[in-house]
């Protein structure tokens, strides 16, 4: 009989880091914690140390050191991961590869033996359903291996952007590109359904098979992603400014557009108009530390503060008491912190791109992500009309039953799993 089984592969890899899990490895988790309550759906990590696949038995809400989800493996026995294919020949790469993949494969082994007894089981995917959300990447090292050993699982995986493919991105990392397509291919080609995060990103998807970028493909079914910012109980460890303030979280030079709001923020400055604080929320980058060091914007570089990790409780009251949230992304897949924002009920500045469109619907604001007059003008009418703010985020909150939660996702791909349309594989009506 045909299980079904869900990869928590990514999330394994991110133990051990940190649990403030954002993007990918969050949709993973959020994911698997609703495919979780239906106790139909099995779970999985990929061991690279030993190539093969073993249950776990995730740990949920309190029990997990996330508030929500986690494989349920001690952070000691977190793998290093090594790429197993590569798209171009490398003489020196290729020679020394098979003493480097020696040596990582021993560590591996050392860190998987800090996995209890009975915690895992080995399990035989040959013939079953694996649904996979991680990276490509993460996805091609597994395929490669399984490919060896004759093993044919039936994959469905979700593609969260075909970003990398497009000439203005990694135009200096085309080592990066090229590794993307590759895992791509191999993914695509390996898929019985593909999923994808956003009808944006399947129409990417169609448009570079179409041209030969990827290879055939099989049935292709948009699941977009969640809005809801779910609750859970870590603690709250930092302060929240009293005065206004805009937020970006994951923000940075390049793609990410962090040079629209602050160049927004000059615009307010010059026209002698309130400037708002910006908290940079995430991980570090040090990219964007030194862009917002340059002496140009010395005028506002007392209103900018980065946000170190925050975890999802501070994540909660960051947009819950901003002024607004702003997205000014040249390209995204899906734009979860768009969709987070209007959860809580605070207003969202976006920018055009299409995948953000799907995520806000009539409830966002939009501006051209390379004209930060526009978003200034949006940032003024804001802070100078209290009232239309206050009848926005009313309009907002009334919105969020018709927003899109992890179980609408989660029973968006099992829906898509058996073959059937649903509603819940495209956007809701937002008005």
């Amino acid at each position: 009989m045909t299980a079904v089984f869900y990869d928590l592969s990514e999330q394994f890899l991110a133990n051990g880091r940190r649990f403030k899990y954002y993007g990918i490895v969050r949709t993973v988790m959020e994911v698997g914690y609703e495919l979780a309550q239906t106790g139909n759906v099995r779970f999985v990590v990929y061991s690279p140390a030993h190539g093969s696949f073993f249950e776990v038995t995730p740990r949920l809400d309190d029990a997990s050191p996330t508030g929500v989800m986690d494989p349920g493996l001690p952070p000691e026995a977190t793998p290093i991961r090594l790429r197993q294919t590569f798209p171009t020949r490398n003489p020196l790469r290729d020679a020394i590869y098979p003493l480097v993949r020696t040596i990582v494969r021993r560590i591996n082994l050392k860190r998987w033996a800090h996995v209890p007894d009975g915690v895992v089981r080995p399990v035989d995917l040959d013939g079953q359903v694996l649904i996979a959300l991680g990276r490509p990447k993460i996805m091609a090292d597994y395929l490669t291996e399984i490919d060896r050993k004759g093993i044919r699982l039936r994959l469905v995986p979700l593609l969260h952007d075909m970003i990398p493919l497009h000439a203005f991105a990694h135009r200096e990392r085309k080592m990066f590109s090229s590794n993307f397509m590759s895992d791509n291919r191999m993914v695509i080609s390996h898929a019985e359904t593909i999923l994808t995060n956003s009808e944006f990103t399947r129409s990417e998807v169609a448009h570079f098979g179409s041209i030969g970028h990827l290879p055939d493909l099989p049935p292709v079914v948009a699941v977009p992603l969640g809005h809801e910012l779910r609750r859970t109980g870590e603690a709250l460890d930092l302060e929240i400014p009293a005065e206004p303030y805009l937020m970006c979280v994951g923000t940075l030079t390049g793609r990410k557009n962090l040079e629209c709001v602050i160049d927004a923020m000059m615009v307010l400055a010059e026209q002698g108009r309130p400037v708002p604080r910006l908290l940079l929320a995430g991980a570090r980058r040090k990219r964007a530390e030194d862009y917002v060091d340059e002496a140009r914007f010395a005028p506002i570089r007392d209103k900018i503060q980065f946000i170190r990790d925050p975890n999802q409780t501070e994540l909660w009251a960051l947009y819950e008491n901003a002024l607004a949230l702003v997205i000014p992304s040249y390209m995204e897949g899906w734009g979860l912190p768009l969709g987070e924002a209007l959860w809580v009920g605070t207003p969202g500045l976006a920018s055009t791109a299409p995948a953000l469109r799907e995520v806000g619907g009539d409830l966002a604001q939009y501006f051209e992500p390379g004209k930060p007059r526009e978003l200034a003008a949006h940032v003024d009418a804001l802070q100078s009309d209290p009232e239309a703010r206050e009848v926005l985020k009313a309009r907002i909150r009334a919105a969020r039953p018709n927003l899109r939660s992890w179980r609408d996702v989660a029973e968006g791909i099992l829906q898509a799993l058996r073959g059937k349309e649903c509603e819940q594989t495209t956007p809701k009506d937002f008005r």
